[in-house]
This record gives structure tokens, C-alpha cells and sequence, in this order.
């Protein structure tokens, strides 16, 4: 993954410590919890509360085993991921970093931790989560009659989640519009998160594989995000556009064009940026055509150019200059 940021890395300094149970009750947004320290010792727990539109993440860590249950919130999903290190038992459930906890909206959190316990939590909307649904074979592949599901993404589309999360907490990048920027970012994060909730196709049957329906797939879906460079694009609209489910797709670009689809566009997003320095020359700049294109942390931005093309986005523009 192009200057990815793996799972052991996905934890940001947390904004506040407790050393009390009771101020734990809202660590999760949205949710009414009751919380039993299991371990006698001083709790030492760090928690950090995020919010981006309708997408909530909760950062947190604690040091000793603890006994939690409680509503989640009503309304929205709950996605629970945990960083290396991580084990705990939630609705019967056993956790660790191999996995995530998608939560129905207003079920029970209801299990407990072990020490040095470290997660990450999504509280998101339906509408999401309607948008990864019609993505998959089954149409109610996200609806579950238990209050959680335990999902085993591939460990690639985890940790790309994971960065997806991480790059929420780094600076905003000067004359970044702050809008705009929260629009790629969420972007990103649904695009991450559809490919690790695809994982609840995995026990179905494939299609039958034919390589050149696959490249015609992949050539459709290709067209549809050049069409759309621009624009903050989920790739399970996509799917949707081309009325194939993500894990098809998945497996369309991985024959068709060997990588991913989330990464594919990633990668047209830095060829075009490639163009436009070129093109353009002194009349633009590294800055201004990297946040037009998406890409809202410069330092992180170039990492990913270099990678990819053997030079920085400034020696290239200063080429053409």
C-alpha cells in the first residue's frame, strides 16, 4: 500500500486521560455504558472523540481488564477494530487485531477487555451502510438478527482502513479548504470501510470466473472513476453504477488490472496530478493540484508520488517549469 500506515502504527496521541470508571461511559459515541474494573490498580485510560459529518471515531486505551456493558447508539452502526495487542470477548464474541465488530443501531455492547487493550470505533450512518449493501450478492448481506457480527477482512483492506483512519488525525495542510477536506477524507474512509464490510461475501460462492468478463467489468469501472477524477468518489457506488457487488469487482480488477480498486484510483489520482505539473508548469503548484486531486496531507502525498513515480512532485514540476 502506498505509504501506508499499518495497524501497529493507527493509534494518534489521545486527546484525554481518566483515571475514573464512570467517566468511560460515553467512549463510544452515542453510547450509555456501564463500565467494572476487573483488575484492582489505577486506571490509566486515554480517549479521544472525533467527528467528520455523520462519521463519529472514538480512539481509546486502557491498562487494566474491565468489565463494559450498556446501549449503543440507536440510531447509527457501530464498527469495532482493535489495534495490535488487543483481545477481548464482545457479545460472545472473541476479538483480536485480525478482525472488526460491526455493530446493529441500538443493540448491546456487552463483553470485557484484557490489559493494555487498545480500539478503534466507527458510529456511522445508515445510509453508509445501505450504499455497502447494495454492493454485495445478498441484499441484506448487513442485517443481522444478533446485536453483532465478527467480519475477518483481508489483512491488506484492514490496514488500509486503519490508514484511512489514521490520516483523519494529521494536520490539515495550509490554503486546504476545510470542507473540501473533510469530503475526500470521509471519502476515503467509506471506500476503505466497503472493502473490509466485502468480506461478508467471502463464504458465497464465486462467479464464474471468465477473464474477459472481468476486463470488461474493470474497463467499465475504469471509464466511471476517470469520468469523476475529481470528485470524492465511494467506490460502492461504483458497484452500484455497474450493478456488480464489490467482492466482484474486487476480483474483476485484481485479473483485469492487478491491483485493487480503491488502490486503481488512488493511482489515477497521482497520475493525474503527474499530468498537471507537467502540463502546467510554473503556473501551478505541487500544493494547490495534490488538494484538488484529494490528497490533504502533503508530507503523506509526496511519500506516496515518490513511491510510485522514483521522485518527488516538486522535482517533477521543476522540470517543466
Amino acid at each position: 500500500m502506498d505509504g501506508s500506515v499499518g495497524v501497529a502504527d493507527s493509534t494518534a496521541p489521545l486527546a484525554l486521560h481518566v483515571h475514573d470508571v464512570d467517566l468511560l461511559n460515553h467512549a463510544v459515541s452515542g453510547s450509555d455504558l456501564e463500565v467494572i474494573q476487573l483488575k484492582s490498580g489505577r486506571l490509566d485510560a486515554a480517549v479521544d472523540h472525533q467527528s467528520l459529518g455523520d462519521l463519529f471515531v472514538d480512539r481509546g486505551t486502557v491498562n487494566l481488564p474491565l468489565r463494559v456493558q450498556g446501549g449503543l447508539d440507536p440510531l447509527k452502526y457501530g464498527i469495532g477494530l482493535y489495534h495490535l495487542g488487543a483481545h477481548a470477548t464482545w457479545n460472545g464474541n472473541k476479538v483480536d487485531p485480525s478482525g472488526l465488530l460491526f455493530y446493529m443501531p441500538g443493540r448491546e455492547l456487552n463483553g470485557h477487555t484484557v490489559a493494555d487493550y487498545g480500539w478503534t470505533s466507527l458510529v456511522i450512518p445508515p445510509s453508509w451502510v445501505e450504499t455497502v449493501s447494495l454492493a454485495t450478492y445478498r441484499p441484506n448481506a448487513l442485517q443481522f438478527r444478533e446485536d453483532c457480527r465478527l467480519i475477518h477482512p483481508e489483512p491488506l483492506k484492514l490496514a488500509e482502513l486503519f490508514h484511512a483512519i489514521a490520516v483523519l488525525k494529521l494536520p490539515a495542510p495550509e490554503f486546504c479548504d476545510s470542507a473540501d477536506r473533510s469530503t475526500w477524507l470521509i471519502t476515503d474512509v467509506r471506500n476503505a470501510l466497503g472493502g473490509a464490510l466485502s468480506a461478508v461475501d467471502r463464504s458465497w460462492p464465486n462467479l464464474p470466473y471468465s477473464a474477459k468478463a472481468h476486463f470488461r467489468v474493470a474497463q467499465r469501472a475504469e471509464r466511471y472513476m476517470r469520468q469523476r477524477i475529481t470528485e470524492p468518489l465511494h467506490i460502492d457506488e461504483v458497484c452500484v453504477a455497474l450493478n456488480v457487488s464489490r467482492r466482484y469487482l474486487e476480483y474483476a480488477f485484481i485479473d483485469a488490472f492487478g491491483t485493487s480498486p480503491s488502490r486503481y484510483l488512488r493511482l489515477l489520482r497521482l497520475h493525474e496530478v503527474r499530468r498537471r505539473l507537467k502540463a502546467l508548469g510554473d503556473s501551478t503548484t505541487v500544493t494547490h493540484e495534490a488538494i484538488s486531486l484529494g490528497f490533504n496531507h502533503l508530507s503523506l502525498f509526496s511519500v506516496q508520488y515518490k513511491k510510485t513515480f522514483g521522485e518527488s512532485p516538486s522535482a517533477t514540476l521543476a522540470r517543466y517549469a
